[in-house]
């Protein structure tokens, strides 16, 4: 057993022959929040689900089919979604926003974006601020990144960074950010749908919104699953969707001490071969939590909701605490 700093998370890495002995229970063992095996083997598959791990894919990317038109999009939506879109609109044009589409991005407006885009990754508690590392990729590189932002006047209230995959029928939003008080606004939703429209227009079958680390809340928080949901996306494992470096790991959460209250894992449904996902819920609250927020109907199944720790009660140090 190794332990591991996960951007803040302490991660005990085991091998498929630690299993039986447990070794993250021995008096004296480093302290860690989560037990992760990567690529588990078939045959252990029982025995990890008995222990209380859920065997998942490390990354998760959110698809959506664009269809013929916007209207046909937004049909699919919720209700009280396609409400959230209206308004925006409604405040775009009430206080004379300004929808900007670039299909090759300035440095100008990088530089506005990676500024706002690190305010607010800075209020994070595990944020981790990865887009700057591109910069030069996106301006200059050979792949083709087109940039979707929104202003009030000069100021940029927020934008996305969508880099077009011709080869998969698809655009992918890397990146987006938008200030606070856009936030509240509902204006996200409708700066990916002007992104989703735009690559329409282009002829693309599919947009993606972003590939998501499979351990709501660390670095992404549970929150994010619904906002994605809602907004008529389903999460497939990343390696399922043109990611050649997408794996499966099995994690059991043994603490809540550096994450949030609850976690939530999309874990495989069953044993077998398929690819179908379900929401597994860590929380102090176990069963008592209300799991209505993190099922979808591209799920199998309702949540499974369980106290972190493994089943039977041996949990880990702080077991009940909270990120």
């Amino acid at each position: 057993m190794e332990i591991t700093d996960d951007f803040g998370l302490p991660v005990a890495m085991i091998g498929p022959d630690e299993l039986s002995s447990a070794p993250w229970r021995r008096s004296g063992a480093a302290r860690a929040a989560v037990v992760r095996m990567p690529a588990p083997p078939p045959e252990l598959y029982g025995a990890l689900a008995r222990r209380g791990f859920v065997r998942k894919p490390s990354t998760v990317t959110w698809r959506a089919a664009l269809g013929a038109s916007e209207e046909e999009f937004l049909a699919r939506l919720p209700r009280k979604t396609r409400q959230h879109v209206h308004r925006a609109r409604r405040l775009i044009a009430r206080e004379g926003l300004r929808e900007a589409v670039e299909d090759r991005i300035t440095p100008e407006s990088l530089d506005r974006f990676l500024a706002l885009y690190e305010d607010r990754v800075s209020r994070m508690p595990y944020g981790v601020a990865f887009a700057r590392r591109h910069r030069e990729n996106i301006l200059y590189g050979p792949e083709k990144y087109a940039g979707v932002f929104l202003y009030r006047g000069d100021a940029l209230e927020g934008g996305a960074l969508v880099l077009e995959c011709p080869e998969e029928g698809a655009v992918r939003v890397r990146w987006s950010a938008v200030t606070e008080a856009a936030r509240r606004a509902s204006l996200p939703r409708q700066l990916y749908c002007t992104t989703m429209r735009v690559a329409r227009e282009k002829g693309y079958a599919w947009a993606t919104l972003g590939d998501d680390p499979n351990l709501y809340g660390h670095i992404a928080r549970p929150g994010l699953f619904t906002f994605k949901a809602r907004m008529g996306f389903e999460a497939v494992p990343s390696q399922d969707f043109a990611d050649p470096a997408g794996f499966d790991e099995a994690d059991l959460v043994l603490s809540l001490e550096a994450l949030t209250d609850p976690v939530l894992m999309l874990g495989y449904a069953d044993d077998g071969p398929g690819r179908a996902l379900r929401s597994h819920v860590v929380s102090a609250s176990g069963t008592g939590l209300d799991a209505g927020p993190y099922t979808a109907a591209f799920l199998s199944g309702a949540p499974a909701v369980r106290p972190p720790g493994e089943p039977g009660g041996a949990a880990g140090p702080a077991a009940g605490g909270t990120g």
